[in-house]
């Protein structure tokens, strides 16, 4: 899991990551273990390589933060994605399927970690990829809540 230790023990040593990507999993680590989880990302992305975190995060402004919100909201009413079924019957779904029956059940050996969360804005979220040694840091998408970071390291 993402921030435990030896996390990224998979991955083959012999060469520098061009990029690390990630979408909507960091706002579930609190802030230290994500300070740590940026430092040992830096450590292993090569000069210019680049990190990609697409998140929900709240906009620095509490009344611009405000107005994120509802613009997400309404477009997501516009895009009727609040009517899917969710995900109860995905599982029960995955559950039926006897091809999925030995994946699901290594699932379910596993513990989930402890979600501290944080409430980082994308100015907290700049200082601590500048205090683990990324440079060029900013937002390249947005649309209410939802962010796409990109630092170059």
């Amino acid at each position: 899991m993402i921030g435990e230790p030896g996390w990224l023990g998979f991955l083959p040593p012999r060469r520098p990551l061009d990029a690390a990507v990630s979408t909507t999993a960091l706002h579930y680590l609190g802030e230290d273990t994500l300070r740590r989880v940026y430092r040992e990302l830096a450590a292993r992305l090569r000069p210019g390589g680049a990190l990609i975190n697409g998140d929900h995060r709240c906009p620095d402004e509490a009344k611009v933060s405000e107005i994120a919100l509802d613009i997400g909201r309404r477009r997501a009413e516009r895009q009727l994605a609040f009517t899917h079924d969710g995900w109860e019957p995905w599982w029960s779904g995955v559950a039926a399927d006897p091809d999925l029956a030995a994946v699901l059940a290594a699932r379910r050996s596993h513990r989930h970690p402890p979600c501290e969360g944080n409430d980082l804005t994308p100015c907290g979220h700049t200082a601590l990829l500048c205090e683990a040694g990324f440079e060029s840091i900013g937002t390249v998408r947005q649309f209410g809540h939802s962010h796409v970071l990109v630092a170059d390291r």
